[in-house]
């Protein structure tokens, strides 16, 4: 498997969930390779001088990079294989040519997920954001909407660089954390946000949904809250405290419908 360097923290952990090898050239340039994330010119060069069987697996923000190439190098993937991780991102590549199946990704053990949703009429929501990136990730909607649900807690992961967390109203800003305090501190949560208007399938969901909690997204997933507009966001979230229970059917349905891939081996 070749991966994009735009996405390269996930590498070792795509490696280990899928069980599969890393890309070496010449040695592997006939054999059946994975392309995962195609985000700038490296990435086009390392597909391109591969002689063997091509497979692409789109990230998310690669897929409108190619929207916005005026060259027509979409024509390059018209005969790969190709897998998105939602329905938008396929029918953004249908727009281009390029035929793909929609299989979303999750590049963590599930059984390291156990179900944590315990009820609360003062629920907790989880989000993150990329440095220089939040008002696309939805820091900005959380700022403008947390008022109006002064029931809920916000957590916002990542953005700025902060030394300890801070807390304004019912938001915290937790800055950027390790991955494994990460997964410790959303157990005791509700619900992950994925305000994103374009993405892959988020770990934020992913793991959410795993807990048993019940993620809202921007995007439309199978059995997963989605919302058009900023009032229906605050519906959403003014629901959280009436779950009662852990949110087991959408749980057993994203254990048997992430990585389900060709390439990895159901035990």
């Amino acid at each position: 498997m070749q991966v994009s360097s735009s996405i390269i923290p996930f590498r070792e952990k795509a490696e280990r969930t899928w069980n599969i090898k890393r890309y070496k050239f010449p040695k592997d340039i006939y054999e059946p390779t994975i392309f995962f994330g195609m985000y700038h010119p490296g990435d086009y060069y390392h597909f391109l001088r591969h002689l063997g069987k091509k497979i692409v697996l789109w990230a998310g923000y690669d897929i409108v990079n190619l929207l916005n190439v005026k060259l027509p190098i979409a024509r390059l993937f018209k005969n790969a294989e190709n897998y998105v991780e939602n329905e938008l991102e396929q029918e953004e590549l249908e727009k281009l040519g390029i035929e793909a199946k929609v299989r979303p990704s999750f590049v963590e053990d599930i059984d390291d997920f156990p179900v944590s949703f315990k009820p609360s009429k003062n629920p907790h929501v989880f989000m993150s954001s990329n440095i220089s990136r939040e008002e696309e990730y939805g820091f900005g909607i959380i700022g403008r909407i947390a008022e109006k649900v002064p029931e809920i807690t916000f957590h916002l992961y990542g953005g700025e660089i902060l030394e300890k967390p801070v807390q304004g109203g019912n938001i915290i800003l937790h800055g950027r954390v390790s991955n494994e305090r990460f997964n410790e501190e959303i157990k005791q949560y509700h619900c992950g946000l994925r305000p994103n208007e374009h993405d892959g399938f988020s770990e934020i969901l992913a793991k959410s949904i795993l807990m048993g909690q019940y993620p809202i997204s921007r995007i439309k997933y199978p059995y997963i809250d989605n919302y058009n507009s900023e009032e229906e966001l605050v519906w959403l979230l003014k629901e959280l405290k009436n779950k009662k229970e852990p949110n087991y059917y959408a749980r057993g349905f994203f254990r048997n419908y992430v990585n389900n891939y060709p390439w990895v081996k159901n035990e």
